[in-house]
């Protein structure tokens, strides 16, 4: 450990500088040894040390203690996986009785809704109810992207029903029962869900990139209230630990105290060999399996990766929406150090037929909509984001766009840096015509649109 706190101290004060992030927090266990460490600042405006014991939003690694919650649930009895969740609410409410908490937990129910983020400003306003129960009125009776159980789209939404659902079973406060069930037992000492419980600790607030490049303190930014995420954001996004915490919560995930069928692969990601157990993300790397989840709210940008195999589990934290960059050159420093191959599929050129299907424009939602069109190296095609544009009282992220894309296999691409490094993949659709009616961009399916 000594070696890699070394490599840390000598990478991540530049990474800091060069991507303009106020402050990061790294915690690794490696071989039942622990390492947790801090960098930068909590906040530009009143700048304080980062540590280890820094609070910070962990977005949606917050989907994975939903699921230990409901894998706990599950051997209680309280809960059945494969059962519709329609009966546990009034008659008339409008959900989809094809839809079972499989569905909501795996991202397959068919729900997109991505309004709930667009349009949360607006439905936010004058002091909105925003508890989970409530969030179901603003998207349940949008039309379903497709059948439940057909396809795969990330979707926050279907978080919001499955914690409902929970709620519905246990007739108690989903936040109750995620402190009783989990924050509790994985030990996670000063881990909660609303800034009443953050403000008696140090806390890492949340920054953005301003005009000229610099790091912007972010307030009432996005779809939170002021710093906090509404009520019905908890399960999905709104829980505040620090990677000491989740260090305690990754030996407890794999424990057999802990519930039996977290990662189970329950769905597939629409990529092969990528699968999805309990909300956690199955895949495999350099011969290992890799149970993951990656979080981004307004202001922070993380991730959490277990490795059981070789005894790895880490956390990288960030309070800058844009610390997704500084989050994978830790990441390659931590497994660098732990001697895990960083091998990616092989990217190779994109035939001329399928870069003919897929060349057009699809639907990002709230996003905007994105075109691949051909790219500047042979073989290679190019992903242009095309902004979104912001009604009154609503928001947009960004969307980015990639200069190199590759094909990496029979379903899906690869984007690549200006020097070949690979990237996040990019999967799509291909009719038995050889038409591709939608790729999969950031996780959510995209329907073609031109």
């Amino acid at each position: 450990m000594t070696d890699l706190h070394a490599r840390l101290d000598a990478v991540v004060p530049e990474l800091i500088a060069q991507h303009h992030v106020p402050g990061v927090a790294v915690g690794v266990t490696l071989d039942g040894r622990t390492l947790t460490t801090g960098y930068g600042v909590t906040n530009v405006a009143h700048p304080i040390a980062v540590d280890p014991h820094t609070l910070f939003q962990v977005g949606s690694i917050s989907k994975t203690l939903l699921g230990a919650v409901i894998g706990r649930l599950l051997e209680q009895g309280a809960l059945d996986l494969d059962s519709p969740v329609a009966p546990l609410f009034d008659a008339g409410s409008g959900i989809d009785e094809r839809i079972t908490l499989r569905h909501t937990i795996t991202h397959t129910s068919g729900i997109d809704a991505q309004n709930m983020i667009a349009d949360a400003p607006r439905i936010l306003a004058d002091h909105c109810d925003d508890s989970i129960q409530a969030s179901l009125r603003h998207f349940i009776h949008q039309p379903l992207m497709f059948e439940p159980g057909t396809d795969f789209t990330y979707s926050g939404p279907g978080i919001m029903l499955a914690a409902a659902a929970v709620e519905r079973a246990t007739g108690r406060p989903y936040a109750d029962l995620l402190r009783e069930l989990v924050i509790g037992p994985a030990g996670m000492e000063i881990t909660g869900t609303s800034a009443d419980e953050a403000i008696f600790h140090r806390v890492a607030a949340p920054h953005g990139r301003a005009a000229d490049g610099s790091a912007e303190l972010l307030i009432d930014r996005g779809w939170q209230r002021h710093w906090q995420l509404p009520g019905w954001d908890v399960p999905g996004g709104g829980v505040i630990s620090n990677v000491a915490d989740l260090l305690r919560y990754a030996a407890w995930s794999l424990s057999d105290a802990a519930p039996r069928r977290l990662f189970e692969p329950l769905a597939g990601q629409g990529i092969q060999g990528h699968d999805i157990g309990l909300a956690w993300h199955l895949d495999e790397l350099g011969g290992h399996r890799v149970v993951s989840h990656s979080g981004l709210t307004i202001g922070y940008a993380s991730r959490m990766v277990l490795m059981p195999s070789v005894g790895l589990s880490y956390a990288v934290l960030t309070n800058s929406l844009h610390g997704g960059g500084i989050v994978s050159e830790v990441e390659k420093t931590i497994l660098d150090a732990a001697g895990v191959s960083r091998a990616t599929p092989s990217a190779a050129p994109i035939p001329a037929d399928l870069a003919s299907a897929l060349r057009g424009t699809y639907d990002c939602g709230f996003y905007g909509t994105i075109s691949i069109v051909p790219g500047s190296r042979h073989g290679e095609m190019a992903i242009v984001a095309n902004g979104a544009t912001i009604r009154e009282g609503g928001y947009v992220i960004e969307l980015e766009g990639a200069d190199r894309v590759a094909l990496a296999g029979p379903d899906c691409l690869i984007t690549l840096s200006d020097d070949g490094t690979p990237g996040p993949l990019v999967g799509f659709v291909q009719k038995a015509d050889g038409i591709v009616s939608a790729v999969r961009y950031h996780s959510r399916l995209n329907r073609r649109i031109a």
